[in-house]
């Protein structure tokens, strides 16, 4: 009788996939920007008010560079930057910690994120979600709820901290005709590129909306009039001295019109809207393709 060996296969056991950082987000709960999704690819990041930090956050408390947050082993290390109103980790405040999935993180009084994993369809979900309830369809700037969430957010810090916002209305010069003329496509790409080119010349902390059909409210954060009037001279001439490219090749020379108000401590909100719409309605009847103060 023939003698067989049994061969016998170990299988050794599938070990458990170690997460991946890139799975790691922050979803922001409270705040101006509750329901935003934060990924967390980066090595290290800062959250604040202002330009300086690596990821701008809207939020009642915030300082201009509240908060450090670096990947590590075990999760994600947060560190206080010297913050006027601290971070909190699940309640209690601390300058350092080490927050897990489902730890929360709140800055200063107001804004509270959590963090979570989440794999990528799950976050580009959360995105989507985020982007559909605050975001203009066509432009991608902030829609006009969003923008008026922000002026009261706004409204509340010039009044606690005293500190200088420029409120400005800017309309689109003879849009109407640009619709009646061409087409409503070729409206909407005019509405994209001025969208564009507005954006890009303004700082990352200043928020640009689009507030009705032609027209855009742009806030500009910690900034004095004067600052704040060079800027309006630098965004009339981002869409006039720059012909638009209709789909066919054809070219539109147009014009923009605003209205600049501060805001300043002691001034109503809806004062201050309607000092810059009147504004606009000076500079449209001035001859347009110019600002005034209102």
């Amino acid at each position: 009788m023939e003698d067989r060996e049994t061969e016998v296969i170990v299988v050794a056991p599938v070990a458990e996939p170690r997460p991946v950082h890139d799975e790691l987000c922050l979803v922001i709960l409270a705040g101006p920007s509750r329901g935003k999704v934060l990924p967390l690819d980066r090595g290290s990041l800062t959250l604040g008010r202002s330009s300086e930090a690596s990821v701008v956050l809207d939020g009642r408390g915030l300082s201009r560079v509240h908060a450090r947050l670096t990947l590590c082993p075990d999760g994600v290390e947060v560190q206080d930057l010297d913050s006027t109103n601290g971070l909190f980790v699940n309640g209690q405040r601390r300058t350092q910690a080490v927050l897990r999935p489902g730890d929360q993180l709140a800055l200063g009084p107001e804004v509270s994120l959590q963090l979570q994993r989440t794999d990528p369809s799950l976050r580009q979900l959360l995105e989507e979600l985020y982007s559909g309830s605050t975001r203009d369809s066509l432009t991608g700037l902030a829609n006009r709820r969003q923008a008026e969430l922000r002026l009261q957010e706004e409204a509340a810090m010039v009044r606690r901290h005293g500190l200088s916002v420029c409120l400005a209305l800017l309309d689109l010069d003879h849009f109407k005709s640009v619709n009646d003329t061409y087409g409503h496509a070729a409206g909407d790409l005019v509405l994209q590129e001025t969208a564009d080119r507005l954006q890009s010349a303004i700082r990352q902390e200043d928020v640009l909306a689009r507030y009705g059909g032609e027209e855009f409210l742009l806030i500009l954060r910690h900034t004095a009039l004067s600052g704040a009037s060079l800027l309006m001279e630098r965004l009339l001439r981002s869409i006039s001295e720059r012909p638009f490219e209709l789909l066919d090749g054809q070219q539109l020379n147009l014009s923009l019109s605003a209205g600049l108000a501060l805001f300043a401590q002691g001034d109503e909100l809806e004062q201050v809207l309607q000092r810059a719409d009147q504004a606009l309605y000076k500079a449209k009847q001035s001859g347009r393709n110019q600002f005034c103060l209102g």
